[in-house]
């Protein structure tokens, strides 16, 4: 919109005058009322077809494109050292630059492949100079204006709408004089004079004269002043009524002004102002309309309708003024030029068209009426997009079709209403189209330019600038006479044939100037944000490749060119567009021939060459030997461009135009034996092609293999050779696949990976190799024939028969591999197995389980040489590892039962075929746990062939006894030791049952008891100990019963019972006495033929015993009487108790069912308290005698002494038992008597 006028785009001001007593002028304008809207506001009226042609576009100049450069600047500096003979070095610590090929456009020749930010994708508010936003504008504009300064309004003569016939549609100036110099009202301020004389009341009427003559014939209102220096003025004062009447003025606009009350003051004028401007423009539309007739000429109805809309935007009348310029725009469709053959009245008519058509579509778009604006847009389009005029001026017509499509493409980016998702309200549509007249008015002017570039009527213009103020035209649309200042029009008519030439001159100066590529990126770039912002994927490609072409056939930048034509590349490639893909690969291959970039070029030529694109075998061809001469002879390229370094090109599985595969034909290979790799290299050249040579590089380097080509790649290639013979040369006919086969002999154990094929094109330092990274893709090994060789095999292996050995060994048997298709699919395995010679050993072990708890468990090692004689090996021994480990079990493997002998290595004997070999070993653990042994066995035959097996055995190892504790008091009466029961001094008896799980028999060769002491008893004692008593026992072991038994046969149907006698010493809630040690030994099997030969090994096995509470007894009571009596010979009963506490304690004495005194049935006759209470003191005793007379002999009752203590409320544990007897014998002397 920069080719438009200001006053055009923006909405008009009222234009108010201010005259007379200047002081008051600045103050009114700083407090005029202003409003807000939304609206154009100009930045700066550069726009890009200006620009220099010398200043050649850069990136900053038109858009940022640094983030599409396809190759980064690494590289860029890396082709740049190239060139100078300098080679980057790679991971391999070879001088060579990296380029990786696959099928995926120039992948390694960009940095990123992210969109480029030409535009951002947010809402652009500045366009073309212009922004839209938000505006605060006055509601009037005012002026200072002298007294009579307003120019004088022409005078038409009778009839003058009917008879005249204008030179012009609309006049360049009218616009601008009615913003700026014409105002709808002027404010007379007028400096009442002190001073009440005749002379000074005349001079104020002077001033009234002049300005209501200079006003009187453009109908100017008028606002009438009088400025006071006194507050008090008296208004009915006569002087003032004269001035009034001199003024012919409305009362109401006749106002007084004290200065020292001007704020109030400036609210009621601006008020009166607005009221008379819109009354102004009102008549002024009112006096267009009247104007206007049937006999009214096209140009002055068209003049007529168009000031009666721009006064209607004066008014803010959006509707009348929409209506209105409407209608001008009707009127001027409907008028054809004749006899216009240099096109003037053509050009005339699409300016004012143009103008006419911005200010409808700017109101349809502020009143969200979109489809109209696009419909009057087009209407607008079609009625001139057909030229009329003389062909040399045609590149100007493609001009005004470029800026209309760029100023509605602005109009609706700017638009904060536009619904922009709709693809006819898109602005990039408009932007693009624009661009394209650019284009075409490039294609236009260029024969004009090699006509009159150099003409000296052309010349003298080159300084000229293309203008755009309306301030030197006429009448707009025409040209602009070649003048120096507007007054100057009078001196020169207008129409005359050497101005009009002049005029073409200058236009064809100006256009000399004008920087195309410039204007159309900028054009485009606008498209592209569009398009990026609403992801209109095709269009942003379709965007870019006119991008790229304008760079690559506009400027020649080819630098900025490539980096949008490998952009597209990639959309192509994904989209599977061959064509597209075709074109746009070719112009990369151009754009990196003109940089002078043959790491590029190889790549891009490498893409060309692919058969899956669309461009013909002859195309293919000339890219190939193009290929050829940058490695060989460079001049024949034009410009000249070679490779300096050798090249490394990583290259993908199936790349279209060369691939490779490998295969091991088996998963797994025996050492000192011979293998094969296939490698299979399909090439789809368009001609027959020699390669230099072929590398296999292995994970061993001693195995890689190389083939050599004897011939160069530029020697002519046989035109007898035919496909799919076997040839030892490197050549490729077309679309041939060739099989290679490498044969290796096999060395020690390992795993061999086949990692990378390398084929070479060229020689020396201007060589191509073509690498394929085998180990990305191919697979490893085969599953199936895995597990057939599995190293490791938890079963015992039988003793295979040499027939089944053979079909095993045929399984791999290099004799048997078959060569696969190359021109079908194969199983791809990078990787083999090398093995050592099979084993065919196998390894046993001869025990008796379980193992049991710290037991020294024997274990016979058998091996049975099923393989050739052995002449040496060794075996190993290990623990496998669990993921859980205890790290506090004590397990070992020893030679010898004892710890003295730890066993982990043993060489192997000579070992006769099918003969065994033994040798025992033991394993020892001092917990329960299950035992993994690994049993690895490396040995070598006669034949010098190297074989290893591997066994894993599980043992158990289990406690193998179950025992059962019981405790007992001095009477052998069963203490629960959970109850509370078991009492701390006092003797206490222990019973221990052995029984045993195990699946044979025992001997028990004797058992004891191990007293803890305080620190193993792990218990929390109640009365307090020091700390260095932790060694002090927990309890004293009085006797045992076993101490001098024999040895005992322990089976599963018997047991083993012993005694122990001891007396708590401590107390404690969880207290362990100490731990049953059994010596044991297992009984020798007679049906076993080594029982006599093998040791007996004894073993220990320690039985904590289970944790209780021992608690103290408050009381200690003895009770003493006799086990037997004679009849009538008395007995004393007597029970002592002892006060264990700090504390008097009472008691109450009941003795029950005692025997009466005299009765025939009572045993006994009694003497002593039957029912008593006492008191006993701390640390003291209180002995309780009866007598007991026995009168019957035989097993007698006792009576029951319960004695129960208040305190504790409880029965004393000694005296609870009534079930105690006494033997009475007969007295012999008695009965005789």
């Amino acid at each position: 919109m920069n080719e438009l006028p200001e006053e055009l785009v923006n909405i008009p001001i009222p234009l108010v005058g201010l005259v007379g007593v200047n002081s008051v002028h600045q103050f009114i304008e700083k407090n005029i009322t202003t409003r807000s809207l939304i609206d154009f506001h100009r930045i700066h009226p550069v726009s890009p077809i200006l620009q220099s042609q010398q200043q050649q576009p850069s990136v900053k100049t038109s858009i940022d494109l640094s983030s599409l450069d396809p190759f980064d600047q690494s590289n860029q500096q890396q082709q740049q050292q190239q060139q100078q003979g300098v080679a980057a070095t790679n991971t391999n610590n070879t001088q060579v630059p990296e380029l990786s090929i696959n099928n995926q456009p120039q992948q390694t020749l960009s940095s990123t492949s992210s969109s480029p930010p030409i535009p951002s994708a947010s809402f652009n508010p500045l366009i073309g100079g212009w922004r839209v936003q938000p505006l605060v504008i006055p509601m009037l504009k005012v002026t200072t204006l002298d007294a009579g300064s307003i120019a004088a309004k022409k005078e038409k003569r009778a009839n003058h709408s009917e008879s005249f016939v204008p030179a012009g549609i609309l006049r360049a100036n009218w616009i601008h004089k009615h913003t700026v110099s014409i105002p709808s009202v002027i404010s007379l301020f007028l400096q009442w004079p002190d001073d009440k004389s005749p002379k000074a009341q005349e001079l104020i009427m002077s001033q009234i004269d002049t300005v209501k003559a200079n006003i009187k014939q453009r109908n100017i209102k008028l606002i009438v002043v009088v400025v006071t220096s006194t507050p008090n003025v008296d208004v009915s004062d006569e002087r003032f009524n004269l001035v009034r009447r001199r003024a012919d003025v409305d009362p109401k606009y006749f106002l007084f002004l004290n200065k020292l009350e001007m704020k109030g003051f400036v609210k009621k004028w601006e008020k009166l102002a607005l009221e008379l401007a819109d009354l102004h423009y009102k008549e002024e539309c009112q006096s267009s309309k009247s104007q206007i007739s049937k006999s009214t000429h096209t140009f002055l109805l068209i003049r007529y309708h168009f000031k009666i809309a721009y006064y209607s935007e004066f008014r803010i009348d959006m509707n009348t003024a929409l209506k209105y310029y409407a209608f001008a725009y009707h009127s001027l469709k409907d008028w054809k030029p004749n006899n216009d053959t240099k096109g003037i009245r053509f050009a005339e008519l699409r300016t004012v068209a143009s103008f006419l058509n911005f200010k409808i579509c700017k109101l349809f778009l502020w009143s969200n009426n979109l489809n109209e604006a696009i419909q009057q847009f087009e209407k607008h389009i079609r009625l001139f997009k057909l030229y009329q005029g003389p062909d040399e001026k045609e590149f100007n017509h493609c001009a005004w079709l470029s800026r209309e499509y760029q100023i509605f493409a602005e109009l609706l980016d700017m638009c904060p209403n536009t619904n922009k998702a709709l693809f006819s309200a898109n602005p990039g549509f408009y932007y693009q189209t624009a661009a394209k007249y650019v284009d075409e008015r490039r294609k236009y002017f260029k024969a004009v330019a090699d006509r009159y570039r150099n003409t000296p009527s052309v010349v003298k213009f080159k300084e000229s600038k293309q203008r755009h103020d309306l301030s030197i035209l006429q009448y707009v649309g025409q040209p602009p006479p070649d003048v120096a200042h507007p007054l100057e029009l009078v001196s020169k008519p207008a129409g005359k044939d050497e101005d009009e030439s002049d005029d073409f001159y200058r236009l064809v100066a100006i256009e000399l100037q004008a920087n195309y590529t410039s204007a159309i990126i900028d054009l485009l770039s606008r498209a592209y944000e569009q398009a990026n912002q609403h992801q209109n994927l095709r269009i942003i490609s379709y965007v870019e490749s006119l991008i790229a072409n304008e760079y690559f056939y506009g400027s020649n930048q080819y630098e900025l060119a490539l980096k949008f034509y490998n952009k597209n590349a990639i959309t192509y490639r994904r989209e599977k567009w061959w064509v597209l893909l075709t074109y746009t690969l070719a112009m990369c291959l151009k754009c990196v021939h003109m940089l002078n970039l043959p790491t590029n070029y190889i790549g891009y030529a490498m893409d060309l060459l692919s058969p899956d694109l669309t461009n013909s075998k002859e195309q293919r061809s000339s890219i190939q030997q193009s290929l050829l001469y940058v490695l060989t002879n460079p001049t024949k390229l034009t410009p000249n461009i070679q490779l300096v370094s050798t090249l490394d090109v990583n290259m993908d599985h199936n790349h279209p135009l060369i691939n490779c595969r490998v295969q091991f034909p088996n998963s797994i290979a025996f050492s000192h034996s011979k293998t094969e790799i296939f490698v299979v290299i399909e090439s789809h050249f368009p001609n027959a092609i020699r390669f230099s040579r072929l590398r296999t590089i292995f994970s061993d380097s001693s195995y890689n293999k190389v083939i050599n080509e004897s011939k160069a790649i530029t020697d002519p290639i046989e035109s007898n050779l035919k496909m799919n013979e076997e040839r030892k040369d490197l050549v490729f006919l077309p679309d041939e696949s060739r099989i290679f086969s490498f044969t290796l002999n096999t060395r020690e154990k390992a795993e061999l990976e086949c990692q990378t094929v390398i084929l070479e094109l060229g020689n020396g330092p201007t060589s191509i190799n073509f690498r394929w990274n085998i180990s990305e893709w191919a697979i490893k090994s085969d599953e199936s024939e895995r597990e057939i060789y599995n190293e490791v095999v938890d079963p015992p292996l039988p003793i295979q028969s040499s027939q089944q050995l053979a079909i095993k060994k045929d399984q791999i048997d290099p004799k048997t591999i078959v060569k696969p298709d190359p021109y079908k699919k194969f199983l791809e395995r990078s990787s083999i197995r090398i093995l050592d010679h099979e084993s065919l050993i196998q390894i046993k072990c001869n025990h008796t389980p379980p193992a049991i708890i710290n037991e020294f468990y024997q274990i016979e090692l058998e091996l049975i040489n099923n393989d050739k004689e052995i002449t040496s090996g060794s075996i190993t021994f290990d623990f496998q590892q669990q993921q859980q480990a205890h790290n506090l079990i004590d397990k070992g493997i020893y030679s010898e039962p004892n710890k003295n002998n730890p066993l982990s290595r043993l060489e192997l004997p000579h070992i006769s075929e099918r003969t065994s070999f033994k040798k025992k070993f033991y394993i020892y653990s001092s917990q329960i746990d299950e035992i993994k042994l690994v049993i690895n066995v490396s040995y070598e035959t006669k034949a010098n062939e190297i074989s290893h097996a591997s066994k894993i055995f599980i043992f158990p190892v289990q406690i193998g006894f179950l025992t059962q504790f019981q405790f007992f008091n001095s009477n052998f009466q069963l203490n629960d030791m959970y109850d509370g029961n078991i009492v701390a001094k006092e003797p206490l008896l222990l019973l221990c049952d052995i029984k045993t799980n195990l699946p044979f028999n025992v001997n028990i060769l004797r058992t004891t008891l191990e007293i803890n002491n305080i620190s193993q008893a792990t218990l929390n004692p109640l009365s307090g100990e020091d700390a260095d008593a932790s060694a002090v026992p927990v309890a004293q072991l009085l006797s045992s019963s076993n101490q001098n038994l024999p040895t005992y046969e322990l089976s599963k149907d018997n047991n083993y019972s012993c005694w122990f006698n001891l007396i708590p010493l401590i107390t404690g809630e969880s207290l362990s006495l100490g731990s049953l040690n059994i010596e044991w030994s297992r009984k020798s099997s007679s049906n076993n033929d080594n029982a006599s030969s093998s040791p007996k090994i004894t073993s220990s096995l320690p039985i904590q015993l289970p944790h209780m509470r021992i608690a103290t007894n408050p009381f200690v009571t003895h009770v003493k009487v006799p086990a037997s009596g004679t009849v009538g010979v008395p007995i004393t009963h007597s029970i002592s108790i002892y006060n264990n506490t700090n504390f008097l304690q009472e008691f109450d004495l009941l003795v029950i069912n005692a025997p009466s005194f005299g009765g025939s049935d009572s045993p006994f006759l009694f003497s002593g308290d039957k029912n008593s209470t006492f008191s006993i003191h701390p640390e003291s005793t209180h002995e309780i005698k009866h007598v007991l007379l026995p009168l019957v002999a035989g097993k007698h009752p006792l009576p029951h002494f319960k004695i129960a203590s208040k305190r504790f409320n409880k029965e004393l544990p000694k005296t609870k038992n009534p079930n105690e007897f006494l033997f009475i014998k007969p007295n012999i002397g008695l009965d005789q008597q």
